[in-house]
């Protein structure tokens, strides 16, 4: 308390010690896979379909990740990471950017060099669409014009190749351009002078960049996965906190699966979406591809709590012909699970026919029956069905682990957010003195923040009792606890299951009633 001195009114502000807990996002997906352009290995956050294609490319023979963030978009999503890969050798990209070099004017010493090299802005045969012209504008700079398609798209201007000037090639054209690079090919300590035009490249014709290539040919499960000493793959979003659904929506080994739900299960933050190779087709064949049987023998069955497997592959709009593609379903059913965690909670189950509608679909690769789904929904397989007068919807919403207790994913992704949220919002307890207040304090914001929960229809329960519970006192907490650092909270929660099979019993009824004395 503060020092007075002389009569007066004082007012004090008093913290009232409450420190609600903010719930954390659950809808942002992670993508993996195979595009036209953009940055190798690197994680860049989307927020539209079209930021994806100024970035990545739009649809492309070589893969299927634009059509898998378009579908995530078209069904709702709104925020995603996308890694581009290829096949990499020893922590490198075996994709190649194209490039064509440029000699200097054939003025002063030196003459007949290399100065100048072009590149794509990144890597692949896309740059071989791209040509470039230098065009001088006096005597003091220079202009680059790229064409694509025999259209100019860009025009970059006033550039330079003295070192020391803002305009410097090198970083002017990476300010400006979207499209290219350069690169000063004379070395910092030349005798050619940074003023003089033998340091500069010689007007030319449009030239076309060459030899880009897209190093796919070797491509296997590892380009897709990588490792946390590599960083590429999925571990590109190693240090990418807000990512919560995962997928890999290309045509890639079912080994890529496994790994990609034992990655979410190393992080216990995130879940994966699997789907089933598109020549699995008979209920057979998928139950093999999930059990790592028959055709798909060797390797781990899928039997994780940190993952869901969709079946079949889907039918969607090409943008590129108006035709119809073929791809795995995991784009779309990310999106929907976003949208679903948006409009009613994590807690509901991503499926039925309102938060299942698939209405990028145009149809099924494969119209599975009622007796097929009895065949594999037990087994942990999300079937995508058609309902008449409603359309392609999920039918489904379970994990693909064995263990009762996670079979619904919505159990799953709830708890996720629960624990993610109560541990990012409770770290200002760490070094607080672990006496009675800081139980109490702690236990309280956990109370309501699950309370919340609760009134939102993530907890069930008439009271908050039946609901849950938030132990954290002397009892789970003795001295010998206290005096090894530890504060122990205990935490039940009674959480909403979705009503996967609604029956009704309906019997004959004879009208009226008897009265008995």
């Amino acid at each position: 308390m503060a020092e007075y001195l002389s009569p007066a009114v004082f007012i004090e502000e008093v913290s009232s010690g409450a420190r609600p807990i903010q719930g954390v996002g659950t809808s942002v997906a992670g993508f993996v896979g195979i595009s036209q352009m953009g940055p190798i290995g690197v994680e860049t956050q989307i927020n539209s379909y079209g930021q994806f294609v100024a970035t990545f490319g739009g649809p492309t023979d070589d893969g299927l990740l634009a059509f898998g963030v378009k579908a995530f978009f078209d069904e709702g999503g709104g925020s995603c990471y996308v890694v581009r890969t290829t096949h990499f050798v020893a922590g490198a990209s075996s994709a190649v950017a194209s490039s064509v070099t440029f000699q200097n004017t054939g003025t002063g010493p030196g003459t007949a060099i290399n100065v100048l090299r072009v590149d794509a802005a990144s890597r692949g045969a896309w740059g071989n669409e791209l040509s470039v012209e230098v065009l001088w504008l006096g005597t003091t700079s220079f202009t680059i014009r790229v064409s694509r398609g025999g259209r100019v798209v860009e025009t970059l201007t006033g550039l330079t190749m003295n070192p020391l000037a803002t305009s410097y090639a090198p970083d002017a054209v990476a300010r400006l351009s979207t499209l290219v690079r350069a690169v000063d090919l004379v070395p910092a300590a030349s005798t050619l002078s940074t003023t003089t035009t033998a340091r500069w490249p010689v007007v030319t014709a449009l030239q076309p960049l060459t030899n880009g290539a897209n190093g796919l040919a070797l491509m296997d499960a590892n380009d897709f996965i990588g490792t946390s000493a590599n960083g590429i793959g999925l571990h590109a979003f190693d240090a990418i906190d807000d990512v919560n659904i995962i997928a890999v929506p290309e045509t890639v080994d079912r080994n890529v699966h496994v790994q990609g739900m034992a990655y979410c299960e190393a992080r216990m933050d995130c879940f994966y979406v699997a789907s089933v190779a598109e020549a699995a087709v008979s209920p057979t064949a998928v139950l093999n591809y999930k059990r790592a049987q028959g055709t798909y023998a060797g390797g781990n069955a899928m039997n994780s709590k940190y993952g869901a497997l969709y079946a079949p592959w889907i039918d969607v709009i090409d943008p590129r012909t108006g035709d119809t593609q073929r791809i795995p379903p995991s784009g779309a059913v990310a999106g929907r699970y976003a949208r679903t965690d948006g409009t009613r909670g994590v807690h509901k189950a991503p499926a039925g026919v309102v938060e299942g509608r698939l209405a990028s679909v145009v149809s099924l690769s494969v119209a599975y029956s009622q007796q097929d789904q009895e065949k594999l929904n037990p087994q942990g397989v999300n079937v995508i069905r058609v309902l008449s007068g409603v359309g392609s919807v999920i039918w489904g919403a379970r994990t693909v682990s064995s263990d009762p207790e996670w079979r619904y994913l919505s159990v799953r992704r709830l708890f996720l957010f629960l624990e993610e949220s109560i541990a990012e919002s409770t770290s200002w307890a760490v070094f607080e003195p672990n006496d009675a207040f800081l139980r109490k304090s702690v236990a309280r914001d956990v109370a309501a923040f699950l309370r919340l929960q609760w009134r939102a229809g993530a907890l069930v329960g008439t009271t908050e009792e039946e609901a849950f519970f938030v132990k954290c006192d002397e009892e789970n907490n003795p001295p010998e606890s206290v005096l090894l650092g530890r504060l122990i909270t205990e935490i039940g929660v009674a959480v909403s299951k979705p009503a996967e099979f609604v029956v009704f019993s309906i019997a004959q009824f004879e009208g009226g009633s008897e009265v008995s004395e």
